[in-house]
């Protein structure tokens, strides 16, 4: 069972689970560092990509919290009527 500080990264690309930190060079780099970014590396595809470092525990679990809550279904519902309303009219002679 994994602690809540032991995430597991993905590639955003393949979605494997071998990644490694990726070394940091060039001006991307340092503007993505002032943004709280991080570079890794795909091992499997060779993606190179940027993952978000929070500051301290409470901006961690600030992250984690918002990322595992879903979507309401109500807001999706919302906007699906107006689509099948549109349909509707459209279809009528």
């Amino acid at each position: 069972m994994e602690s809540e500080s032991q995430q597991v990264t993905r590639c955003p690309r393949c979605f494997g689970r071998d990644v490694r930190p990726s070394r940091k060079s060039g001006f991307l780099d340092s503007i993505m560092a002032k943004l709280r970014r991080t570079p890794f590396r795909c091992r499997g595809c060779h993606n190179r990509f940027y993952i978000y470092v929070p500051r301290d525990k409470e901006e961690a679990a600030d992250v984690a919290a918002s990322a595992e809550t879903p979507e309401t279904e109500s807001a999706s519902a919302s906007e699906e009527e107006p689509h099948k309303a549109d349909v509707a009219k459209h279809a009528e002679p």
